[in-house]
């Protein structure tokens, strides 16, 4: 997209401006591939994907996810990473108000026996 923008300015005329997009073109690709290149933890990986560390294992071992770590510390590239699709199988989110109630903390005194 900004190479075509480059193209465009560059027929019109305005070649700074044109040698300016195509640099930021080639940055950007440069970031991407670094981003995509970076290798994250399974539980890292987790949080990115949605997925648990367990799966992930599984893929790896299954061959359906490349290791980019060693044998017994995997690890996997960030752009190898897919992420959990909404609305599939596993558990659904909690409610706000499950959830408030929860975390309801039961005082010390209402876990005593009394005597």
């Amino acid at each position: 997209m900004w190479n075509e923008r480059a193209d465009f300015l560059h027929q019109y005329g305005d070649r700074n401006s044109a040698r300016i997009w195509r640099t930021a073109a080639v940055e950007l690709e440069h970031v991407l591939k670094a981003f995509g290149a970076e290798t994250l933890t399974l539980a890292d990986a987790a949080k990115v994907t949605g997925y648990s560390p367990d799966y992930l294992r599984q893929q790896i071992a299954a061959g359906d996810l490349p290791n980019a770590g060693r044998k017994n510390a995997a690890r996997v590239r960030r752009g190898d990473l897919k992420a959990k699709p909404h609305g599939g199988r596993g558990r659904p989110p909690r409610r706000a108000a499950q959830q408030s109630e929860s975390k309801q903390v039961t005082p010390i005194n209402k876990l005593r026996r009394s005597t």
